[in-house]
């Protein structure tokens, strides 16, 4: 059943029903009642979501681990791989990690097109030393430059 809910929610991607990395109210009202007819059994939108939450929990991880030092990601076979020593000394802190190491995932190209986007990276942050302070003023549409600006008179 999970993997036909990703299969489901993968056509809703591609329909374009997940604006802004949200699913659409009625994706998720679509995939109960596919779901319900399909497998006999009763199947609420609130399922949906909450089966999608801890999708998006199993994936935070692996997007994790895939970013630890000593890990890597065999493309060919969906898998997080790590030398025996990383392996072990990994595992010994975090035992209930050992689902994600050195095993098949299942469904994970599915899961990158309905939560991949979900995760949060921090690629584009910028500290304020980053932050350009130029901008247009609203009334002029011309550039101020901040450091002509005599903050002491304010």
């Amino acid at each position: 059943m999970p993997r036909r809910l990703l299969e489901i929610l993968v056509e809703e991607v591609k329909k374009g029903n997940r604006p802004n990395n949200t699913f659409k109210t009625s994706s998720f009202t679509l995939v109960a009642k596919r779901i319900s007819e399909e497998f006999g059994v009763k199947c609420l939108p609130d399922h949906v979501d909450n089966h999608l939450k801890t999708l998006r929990n199993s994936w935070t991880m692996i997007y994790k681990l895939c970013g630890n030092s000593g890990f890597g990601w065999d493309e060919n076979i969906k898998m997080i791989s790590a030398s025996p020593k990383t392996y072990t000394t990994y595992l010994s802190a975090h035992p209930i990690h050992d689902k994600y190491l050195n095993k098949k995932i299942d469904m994970y190209d599915e899961m990158a097109i309905v939560l991949g986007k979900d995760m949060a990276r921090g690629d584009f942050a910028k500290s304020f030393v980053d932050v350009d302070l130029q901008s247009y003023s609203k009334d002029e549409n011309k550039i101020i430059d901040f450091e002509d600006i005599n903050l002491k008179s304010f």
